[in-house]
């Protein structure tokens, strides 16, 4: 199928079969990103992390170990870690309201904290991330 093909309509069965296998690949991508992070931090060990996270060729190295490219070595470390980016909601006076950190980018949120850095949990912390998804609109 060429790229002037995919506008073209399809019947269900063809639909189901592409999200299947999307489904699938995706699947196989994440347990070898998860199975290389088991690696990774059986490898290094605890104080290793530590110091990969502060030497600057050692996310080089890894990616030259497991056979990927150097940002997915730091992102493996920052998922490992927990030490993804993090997001600031501002309010109107510019004070901060609440910071969000995501294991990774694009990841999962690891931890929601207040202004004061107390972290949020619970019934609240499902309201944070209402509000969060409201501000993306």
């Amino acid at each position: 199928m060429n790229r002037h093909e995919w506008f073209l309509c399809v019947d269900r069965q063809t639909v189901c079969r592409r999200a299947g296998g999307r489904r699938r690949y995706n699947a196989m991508r994440r347990r070898k990103a998860e199975a290389r992070r088991a690696a990774i931090s059986e490898r290094l060990g605890v104080n290793g992390l530590c110091l990969a996270l502060m030497y600057r060729g050692a996310t080089v190295a890894l990616a030259a170990a497991f056979g990927v490219h150097r940002t997915t070595a730091w992102r493996d470390l920052q998922a490992i870690t927990g030490m993804g980016p993090m997001i600031e909601f501002v309010g109107r006076e510019g004070e901060t309201l609440f910071t969000v950190r995501r294991a990774y980018r694009g990841g999962p949120v690891v931890s929601v904290t207040d202004a004061d850095g107390y972290e949020i949990r619970g019934a609240e912390r499902r309201n944070v991330m209402r509000q969060m998804r409201l501000f993306r609109r």
